[in-house]
């Protein structure tokens, strides 16, 4: 029942006036007719009050307490022995494993062990635990020695891929730690231990060579991968944002959007997907690994045992060996081998007809009936890419359309055998609502994914490392290939145009970045598609649009990208001495950040420009094509003469809208004054920057008085670029610092960049197997700064 109009007014009124128009009563009185009417209660015999139950009533209630807690008690009973039992039996049984079933550390027992397995996994995934969240360090040390220990039992078993799933994945933040206590483990099982990469999905990865030739009949190179709970669910959500992102700007179309492409996508981000996943707890729990990776992966676990021992590891690829449906799918669903060599491309050659069974529906109207039960019963045939309603073969043949449709059963299924047969299939059968009839499947060239193809062409030495990933920019796909891939390049390239929709053109460098140009281009050869080179690439919001053959850009920069234009702060300058095409001052100008933006390759200056134009940020970038070296004192020297001229950065306001016909006055335009100083130096040239140092010394001589003591501001922050060797330990942070206070002319240290003379390092990424990419951050010293110009 709703309030009335006058009983609502009546309380607004009492409420401005703080209460003191209605008495409680009032309020009780109108609110009451409102109210639902009061419980009932059961009305109780008076003489009846005070008495007890009679003796009778009590007896049956306490009887019948104790027949409940005589059952509780002997089904608590029941499976606590039950447990007890189970967990002393596996217990046993797991202590004859270990002591029958023990390595010695010795790689040839496990060879041994191992080498009557008709098959072993290619890669093989493992759950791990850290104990107690990791607190004191002696869940992380245990976590890494158990890492170790199973990558020397697959190198040892000659499982060339291994991935780790940790849910926290506090791994990834040891890396290095990670790799040298599995290197030190491998060469305590090894004299000559084989070569090992450990990576992680967004990370750069950590890799060592063999010190000499590998033992004969062992593996030579072991691949990890370390994974977390992050890398399931985020990655699968990066992607689609990725994907509409492209199906909004046209680059891609819903029909090419499909199963064969996330495959290929969240392989090369994350991993492919493992052939067994082995799970060292009592019970199967994934804790949030992966979903799309073990769609058809086998998972292994051992009731009752926590620990990580040989023995599960063994009984885990003695399992997988005995697996009979997934060695039928391998073997069913493998395409063709086509050893073409370097000749061109025949996708001809990659039909491959399958000998099926199919149910044929009398009755259309049955289709999805049947099509449910059948795969709850596993009856249908279940795989990626191949849809299980196909047409009636007589309508395939004769080109007919009756519409007659059959679904498609699984490989184990023989149309002549009805032993082969279901109870969902013989029971359909029986009421003829279906019919079993052979079934002929052909699957071309479009059907098999990318590492399908190159498994079938390339020789087997080859596909432990099939080149699968790649730098873009647009629609060019950029390989850096391998010297024994390059005989099959061309078919390489087309095989990776034909699987990815948005790439239009394939190129491979010949030429080391900057060997044949001071501007960081390179030369290169078209392997698949036109040669265009004019390109669209979308990064952090802004678009830019560049000639790829005459401009530096690398795709695999956009975390650096964003990471440094996070430091920056709206108002603040910023001297981009090496800016390219705008990769670090697009952004930050959309940002708000004002930038004074330089680079000596004409080319570049000019697509700076236009990227400048085009994403509406000339207000905050000022383009500019000088020798960074006198750049550097010009930009400081520009920027204080444009603060002390009164410069302010004018940001036109929107245009007001129409109200009733009449125009509103056009509010006054948005001033940004330009502050005297520069914040932050960005200086993007890793095989040279750091030589260019020097050119700070005097940067701000005589003008002591901008900065703290007398000013709030701080002297600006160097973020350089350099490359340096890869290593375990420190060595590459010392070597950084020693250039550093070589050409500074000022000692420094690695510490809190804050701190005049300390240098933080960030390591950026990967460059080759001997070489890294690492970003140094620390304040030009006052000495340095206020020092007599040359």
């Amino acid at each position: 029942m709703a309030f009335s109009m006058r009983d609502v007014e009546a309380y607004r009124r009492d409420a401005k006036l703080g209460g003191k128009l209605l008495t409680p009563e009032d309020r009780i009185r109108i609110a009451k007719p409102y109210l639902p009417p009061p419980r009932t209660s059961i009305p109780v015999d008076a003489n009846s009050r005070g008495k007890k139950p009679r003796f009778g009533v009590r007896a049956r209630g306490f009887l019948k307490k104790q027949f409940h807690m005589l059952v509780f008690v002997l089904i608590h009973t029941f499976f606590s022995l039950y447990l007890k039992f189970r967990h002393g039996y596996h217990a046993i049984q797991n202590r004859f494993y270990s002591i029958f079933r023990y390595h010695h550390r010795d790689p040839s027992l496990i060879q041994s062990d191992v080498k009557r397995f008709r098959k072993l996994p290619k890669h093989l995934s493992v759950v791990l635990t850290l104990e107690n969240d990791g607190r004191g360090g002696a869940g992380l040390e245990r976590l890494i020695n158990e890492a170790a220990e199973i990558a020397a039992w697959c190198a040892s078993a000659g499982i060339p891929q291994l991935s780790i799933y940790e849910k926290t994945g506090i791994l990834k933040g040891y890396m290095p730690e990670t790799h040298r206590a599995i290197s030190q483990k491998l060469v305590g099982y090894f004299p000559q231990p084989p070569s090992l990469s450990l990576g992680a999905p967004h990370l750069p990865a950590v890799e060592s060579s063999r010190p000499g030739p590998v033992n004969s009949g062992f593996l030579s190179h072991l691949s990890l991968q370390l994974l977390s709970a992050e890398d399931g669910r985020d990655s699968i959500v990066d992607l689609t944002k990725t994907l509409a992102d492209m199906a909004q700007r046209s680059k891609l179309s819903s029909p090419d959007i499909s199963t064969d492409l996330l495959d290929n996508e969240l392989s090369v981000s994350v991993m492919g997907e493992p052939d067994l996943l082995i799970l060292f707890g009592p019970h199967v729990e994934l804790s949030g690994y992966p979903p799309w990776q073990i769609r058809l992966t086998e998972i292994f676990h051992v009731q009752d045992n926590s620990d990580v021992e040989y023995h599960v590891f063994h009984r885990a690829l003695a399992s997988f060996a005995g697996a009979q449906m997934q060695g039928i799918m391998a073997g069913f669903l493998r395409p063709p081998v086509v050893r073409s060599g370097a000749a061109a491309l025949n996708k001809a050659l990659f039909s491959k007809k399958l000998d099926l069974a199919a149910a044929t529906i009398q009755d259309p109207r049955l289709i999805a009936k049947y099509r449910k039960a059948l795969s709850e019963s596993r009856e249908l045939l279940r795989q990626e890419r191949i849809s299980p309603i196909v047409s009636h073969p007589e309508d395939v043949k004769t080109g007919g359309a009756s519409g007659r449709k059959c679904l498609l059963l699984a490989p184990t299924v023989n149309p002549q055998v009805p032993g082969t047969w279901g109870p969902v299939l013989k029971e359909a059968v029986e009421k003829k609502d279906l019919d079993v009839i052979p079934y002929e499947l052909e699957l071309g060239y479009d059907h098999w994914s990318h590492v399908d193809i190159m498994t079938s062409i390339l020789p087997e030495d080859l596909h432990d490392d099939i080149p699968a990933g790649f730098n873009m920019a647009g629609h060019v796909a950029h390989l850096n290939l391998r010297e024994r891939y390059l005989p099959y390049k061309k078919i390489i390239a087309q095989v990776l145009l034909d699987k990815n929709p948005q790439i239009r053109t394939v190129i491979n460098k010949v030429d080391t970045v900057g060997s044949e140009s001071e501007f960081r281009t390179f030369q290169y050869e078209v392997l698949a598609g036109p040669d265009d080179m004019d390109v669209s690439v979308s990064e952090s919001g802004c678009t830019f649009e560049f000639n790829y053959a005459k401009v530096y850009w690398n795709s695999k920069l956009e975390h650096e990208h964003a990471r440094l234009v996070d430091m920056f702060q709206p108002g603040e300058v910023v001297c981009d001495v090496m800016a390219g095409i705008g990769p670090f001052a697009v952004p930050a100008g959309k940002k708000g950040v004002i930038v004074w933006a330089n680079d000596m390759n004409p080319e570049s200056h000019f697509y700076l420009k236009k990227a400048i134009e085009k994403n509406k940020v000339t207000p905050f970038v000022r383009p500019f094509c000088d020798d960074g070296r006198f750049f550097i004192h010009k930009a400081a020297d520009s920027v204080l003469a444009a603060s002390q001229a009164g410069e302010n950065i004018v940001i036109p306001p929107p245009r007001p809208k129409r109200k009733n016909g009449a125009t509103p006055p056009t509010p006054e335009p948005k001033r940004i004054p330009i502050p005297p100083t520069i914040s932050h130096f960005v200086m993007n040239l890793p095989a040279t920057a750091i030589e260019f140092l020097g050119h700070y010394r005097g940067i701000y001589a005589g003008h002591e008085d901008l900065f703290a003591p007398h000013t709030e501001a701080k002297l600006p922050m160097v973020h350089v670029h350099c490359f340096s060797f890869k290593a375990d330990d420190d060595t590459p942070i010392v070597d950084i610092c020693e250039r550093i206070t070589k050409y500074l002319g000022f000692e420094v240290k690695h510490g809190d960049p804050e701190r005049e003379g300390e240098v933080a390092i960030h390591d950026v990424r990967n460059v080759s197997p001997s070489k890294r990419m690492f970003c140094a951050s620390f304040r030009i010293p006052r000495e340095v700064a206020f020092a007599a110009r040359s």
